[in-house]
């Protein structure tokens, strides 16, 4: 279990917990779950052991047992809420929600494969039917709730990671500001980058992985556009590259540019991105402003 002492190492006491714990997890999530074998799939996630579980009725399943921490609370329930339409479904949830039976995608590809419009595209045709309004007792995280801690831990934090003070005052004014018109609020994904939506069967692609979070739509691009930043960076011009991408993706959308590049700097100090994707964000939300 090389990939899980890894990633255990990233959460510190609670990984090394989570390690020592895991074979038996795995036994007993196998027993429950009337699991015949199971396969770890090398190289596969960041926050949790997965592996390939093959059923007693011989279907191929995906088991996921992540390393416990608030964002991956209710992946389950969000699955569990868009029942297949526009995600793999989920057919078991542990108590604590932090162990998964999920869909296989097969053949599993990802967004990389595919240029970046025909990806972006795909991504926006999935996003429209995943935001669907929830109960008021739903239990995901509220984005304005989200955006409450960033505004008091990014200041103190994000200094010591090479964010400047104006960034950090600029970002989190933005912040503010893009509450206060925001759009009924929707379920979203949360996390929907090219490495979460993969090519499937049931349907031609998936999403997966959701950090669900309720709010504004135009907050679900900020992933994305953050990891498109690295190929941007490439270019002679990547702010006229990243600009374009999220015309398209507002167009796509019915959605105002402004606000797709706004919380993409928000999110961009909030998971701490990395100062130079930071910057380039902040020339594109300026550029469309």
């Amino acid at each position: 279990m090389t990939d899980a002492r890894q990633l255990a190492s990233n959460f510190g006491v609670d990984g090394e917990r989570w390690l020592a714990g895991l074979p038996a997890r795995i036994a007993a999530l196998a027993r429950a779950w009337s699991i015949d074998e199971v396969a770890q799939i090398e190289s596969a996630g960041e926050c949790a052991w997965i592996g390939v579980a093959r059923r007693v009725d011989g279907d191929e399943s995906i088991l996921k047992i992540t390393v416990p921490h608030a964002e991956a609370r209710h992946e389950g329930e969000a699955l569990r809420a868009w029942a297949g339409d526009g995600a793999v479904r989920v057919h078991a949830i542990s108590d604590d929600g932090f162990a998964l039976l999920l869909e296989r995608c097969a053949p599993g590809e990802s967004l990389w494969a595919l240029p970046v419009d025909d990806g972006n595209a795909i991504a926006c045709a999935l996003a429209q039917r995943l935001w669907r309004p929830v109960a008021d007792d739903a239990p995901f995280v509220r984005l304005v709730d989200l955006v409450a801690e960033w505004r008091e831990s990014v200041p103190i934090e994000a200094p010591g990671l090479g964010y400047s003070r104006a960034t950090i005052d600029d970002a989190m004014r933005l912040a503010g500001e893009l509450l206060v018109d925001a759009p009924a609020p929707r379920l979203l994904h949360g996390d929907l980058h090219p490495n979460n939506i993969l090519s499937a069967q049931r349907e031609p692609w998936l999403a997966i992985d959701p950090k669900p979070v309720v709010g504004d739509p135009a907050y679900d691009w900020a992933q994305m556009l953050g990891n498109r930043c690295e190929a941007a960076l490439a270019l002679a011009d990547p702010c006229r590259e990243l600009v374009r991408q999220v015309r398209r993706l507002a167009d796509a959308c019915g959605q105002d540019p402004r606000r797709i590049a706004g919380w993409a700097v928000v999110k961009a100090l909030g998971w701490d991105i990395g100062p130079s994707r930071a910057a380039i964000l902040f020339d594109v939300w300026d550029a469309l402003r």
